[in-house]
């Protein structure tokens, strides 16, 4: 964005000095005035942008990130309840966000850090007991947001880590922890020349469609053999950190000669774009993206164009991500 679109832009709930408020108090007014509810913007993604400014990312960048999480507007001719793929509030935590927190009050960076991961306070037992292994030295704060992690998957809570500390950093036992977002999605394959990729969607023939169950998507109903799609977010997710490098984003995607979708491929709450085209009518290739090592999170965002009645389907073939040897 340059500073003459930012000017096109209907600024009157905006307040004036608004590049002049700290850093999360500009995430905040520019959230209410796109009219991002908490769904559309978690406090954990606000918190994630706000850190992004502390270090220096540019604030039109942030307003970027901000305007790409605004829902498809439905179609004025048919208003459909399936218009955009919504997130439930969900706990993807860099550990570096935590462990800064109120640092000489361990009691309030518990708190902080429970009602950010699990959505709750701490028990008594919780509390007690992570208190006195840091009073003690036995834990270190690293480990306890960890912990707290785990706590929030123990609950059935969809919750991940993340640092960006090396990636040799740590013990054998955490570098196999489930909860640590360099885990592969459950998509990984390997194919018959050995390389791995993650396979977000791919038809298998006499069978069906194998999607990542890690995936968000629209309800998967078949008409005539194609996806019977809605305008808005088809498929995001799975928000999970790769290997820093080249990766190889394949698609081979059936649909309407006139139709349109979106391919992103994002980092860090939707602040860094890796890849993000526009394909109109069917497409069989493959785009190269880089993975540095500050992306983290990354997600695939597929949305759908409003389009005619009788071009409301998708025939996706296969959407897979494989590394550069």
């Amino acid at each position: 964005m340059t500073i003459a679109e930012l000017h096109r832009q209907p600024l009157s709930v905006l307040p004036k000095d608004v590049f002049s408020l700290p850093a999360e108090s500009f995430v905040d007014a520019w959230a209410k005035a796109l009219d991002l509810t908490e769904i559309d913007l978690t406090e954990d993604d606000r918190l994630s942008l706000a850190n992004a400014i502390r270090g220096g990312t540019n604030r039109l960048r942030v307003v970027d990130a901000l305007k790409a999480r605004r829902p498809v507007p439905l179609s004025l001719s048919g208003l459909s309840g399936v218009h955009a793929l919504r997130r439930e509030p969900d706990q993807f935590a860099m550990v570096e966000n935590f462990v800064r927190f109120a640092k000489e009050d361990d009691a309030a960076f518990l708190r902080y850090a429970f009602s950010r991961i699990c959505g709750r306070d701490p028990t008594s037992a919780e509390r007690l007991g992570l208190e006195f292994d840091l009073r003690r030295g036995v834990l270190t704060r690293t480990a306890v947001v960890k912990r707290i992690v785990a706590i929030a998957r123990r609950d059935g809570q969809t919750a991940y880590w993340d640092t960006l500390l090396p990636d040799d950093y740590g013990s054998e036992r955490e570098g196999s922890d489930l909860s640590n977002a360099n885990i592969s999605p459950s998509g990984l394959l390997v194919s018959p020349d050995g390389q791995a990729m993650l396979v977000f969607v791919r038809e298998v023939e006499n069978i069906g469609w194998m999607i990542a169950p890690d995936l968000l998507r629209q309800p998967l109903q078949i008409d005539d053999g194609n996806w019977r799609v809605q305008a808005g977010w088809l498929l995001t997710g799975p928000k999970r950190s790769f290997a820093e490098g080249e990766w190889l984003l394949d698609l081979d995607l059936i649909q309407p000669q006139a139709a349109k979708l979106d391919i992103e491929i994002v980092a860090n709450s939707g602040l860094d774009f890796l890849q993000a085209i526009t394909l109109v009518g069917s497409f069989s290739g493959t785009v190269c993206m880089t993975v540095k090592r500050e992306h983290r999170f990354i997600e695939l965002r597929v949305r759908i164009h409003e389009r005619a009645q009788e071009d409301r389907w998708l025939r996706p073939r296969n959407i897979s991500m494989r590394r550069v040897p």
